[in-house]
């Protein structure tokens, strides 16, 4: 029996290992992506990154991408300031905000009375301004 107990624990073992080896390179690639970022950047404004990126994770991550893509299609002359970083992070909160806002409309039937002519000829020739009298 402890022979068996010991053969699940060690299989249990390089399960973990297998997994931790797993996440370690997910967390590697992310970490490569961001120092490439990094070097994209001014200090001040890889200092204001990391430090949005740790109140508001999936902004920094949009501003990645952004800074990413620009340097792909050439777009990039210079090092990204910390002022063009305050104006995407705008940007990324503006469409964030656009995405998550609530909308309620309210879809209105046509006016009845304006769908008969005589109708609302002839009610408008008893109606009067004070309708509480009308009789």
């Amino acid at each position: 029996m402890d022979a068996e107990l010991q053969a699940i624990r060690e299989a249990r073992l390089a399960q973990l290992k297998a997994g931790t080896d797993r996440s370690t390179n997910s967390s590697t690639s992310s970490n490569t992506a961001s120092s490439a970022v990094q070097g994209l950047l001014e200090p001040a404004a890889a200092e204001r990154l990391s430090r949005v990126a740790l109140v508001r994770p999936d902004r920094a991550q949009a501003v990645e991408r952004y800074v990413q893509q620009l340097a792909a299609a050439g777009q990039l002359r210079r090092k990204v300031s910390e002022a063009e970083v305050v104006r995407i992070l705008d940007g990324v909160a503006r469409e964030q905000g656009k995405r998550d806002e609530t909308r309620i409309v309210f879809e209105r039937k046509g006016d009845v009375s304006a769908a008969t002519p005589a109708a609302s000829t002839a009610h408008a020739a008893s109606d009067s301004e004070d309708d509480f009298f009308d009789e």
